[in-house]
């Protein structure tokens, strides 16, 4: 039977007839005679850190290692190492391999990967790349992203469908992945203890090695509770600390907003963003709460292990003939139909009660009709305008703003783009009372509100 493995040294996963088998993380310790991998390696990481390998899945190569060490000299070593280890208990006749690979893999590293699982005892029957097969599962819309977590950086891979679904290209985020998060969380625990116990468990290996291992159940509990309570014994005594959802989303902050500014720039033009996120995206604490404030966003969580599931998704498309095996980079997922993706219709966008009437520059509001409003530094005459200075990224007919049965909307006609609410925008969008509408940099900053009748009571 057909294995899958799901290359992501946060977790390196192997599945079997859409089953997950095993799963594990992609760190080593070379501190004796021969490599030790996966969980164990992860928990004597912060007690020996110049004996810990954590990119030798990401550096797949036969270079030396900087510091090369009797149990492994070079990451293809500690990689065969952590295969043989991962699989020890698969009976011997699932020798075939499907692999999830990296969007970043050269062709070189392709061919150490292959040669790697030739030395484990395994014919490798397909390449599929990472991304694509974990959007793969379910039927796509024209335009897709998926967001991914490895390591030391965070991987967004665009896709699109034009008769087959496709990876277009990828975004790496170096200094966004899960050890960045981790320290980030690890700081912010920290920084608590020495708050209110003046207790600092960084302050000795035993201690944080024992902060770093408590910090997955504590984020596993945050998926259901507002608050989470740490507690760390050290010297006989038991400390304990109290923090909310809200200090774990603080802490991340930084990194949330690199991915979310990562979404905004791959948002196809003037179109909605359909993005497919790996589960554990979905659940760190704030980033939900961070995707939701995205302007017209489907976030679909995906399982765990969706690359190598969907890998055997696809097992037919992806198998080639011994010898022959290439890096596929399109599936032929079903195109997702207009009714399933097209969200709400036009007219149910905005509620009639959230639509602006008017825009506010300067204490003063413009009507937004029918009849658009331009806004820009050169509108022509006979148009209506709302007319501003000359300044860095203001078009001479930057954008317009009119409304119809369906809602109000904002047309982008400039050259250097409009940013609603932060993000910014293409084509044509709609709009709703509170919409803060910024043209030009550092530009001008224009508010949608709403004129109600009277008090504005129901």
């Amino acid at each position: 039977m057909t294995l899958a493995l799901e290359i992501n040294d946060v977790g390196l996963v192997l599945a079997r007839d859409g089953e997950l088998l095993a799963e594990e993380p992609g760190f080593a310790m070379l501190d004796g005679s021969t490599a030790e991998t996966g969980a164990v390696a992860m928990h004597r990481a912060r007690l020996k850190p110049l004996f810990a390998e954590t990119r030798y899945w990401q550096d797949l190569g036969t270079a030396p290692l900087a510091r090369p060490m009797p149990a492994a000299k070079t990451h293809a070593e500690i990689a065969y190492a952590q295969l043989v280890a991962l699989t020890s208990t698969l009976p011997a006749t699932d020798r075939q391999l499907l692999v999830a690979v990296p969007a970043w893999y050269t062709r070189e590293q392709l061919a150490v990967l292959l040669g790697v699982a030739r030395e484990a005892g395994f014919e490798t029957v397909g390449l599929v790349d990472a991304g694509l097969a974990a959007a793969a599962l379910e039927p796509a819309p024209e335009a897709l992203l998926q967001l991914e977590l490895v390591l030391h950086r965070a991987v967004l891979t665009v896709l699109d469908h034009g008769g087959e679904l496709r990876r277009t290209r990828y975004e790496l985020l170096p200094q966004h992945g899960w050890l960045a998060l981790q320290q980030a969380w690890l700081d912010r625990l920290a920084a608590a203890f020495v708050r209110k116990t003046r207790f600092d468990p960084l302050h000795e290996a035993a201690n944080e090695q024992r902060l770093w291992d408590g910090l997955p159940g504590w984020l596993a509990m945050l998926e259901c509770a507002a608050t989470v309570t740490l507690e760390m014994q050290a010297g006989g005594v038991v400390h304990s600390v109290e923090l909310a959802r809200e200090e774990f989303a603080a802490a991340a902050s930084r990194i949330y907003d690199g991915l979310v500014q990562a979404l905004q720039r791959a948002r196809p033009a003037g179109g909605r963003l359909h993005l497919r996120l790996s589960h554990r995206l979905a659940g760190l604490p704030g980033l939900g709460e961070r995707l939701a404030e995205l302007r017209d966003c489907e976030v679909t969580r995906l399982p765990r292990g969706a690359a190598a599931l969907g890998a055997l998704a696809y097992e037919r498309t992806l198998r080639r003939d011994p010898g022959a095996v290439v890096l596929v980079q399109r599936l032929p997922v079903p195109l997702r139909s207009a009714s399933l993706h097209a969200g709400t219709p036009a007219a149910a966008v905005v509620p009639v009660e959230d639509r602006p009437t008017h825009v506010v520059l300067r204490s003063r509001a413009w009507a937004i009709r029918r009849e658009p409003l331009t806004i820009g530094s050169a509108v022509p005459a006979g148009l209506r305008a709302l007319a501003l200075d000359a300044g860095p990224g203001i078009s001479r007919q930057h954008c317009t703003l009119a409304s119809d049965d369906d809602g109000v909307w904002l047309e982008d006609l400039s050259t250097y783009g409009t940013l609603v609410n932060g993000e910014r925008v293409r084509g044509r969008v709609p709009l709703r009372t509170g919409d803060r509408l910024r043209v030009g940099s550092p530009g001008v900053e224009c508010e949608l509100v709403r004129v109600v009748d009277g008090d504005g009571a129901p």
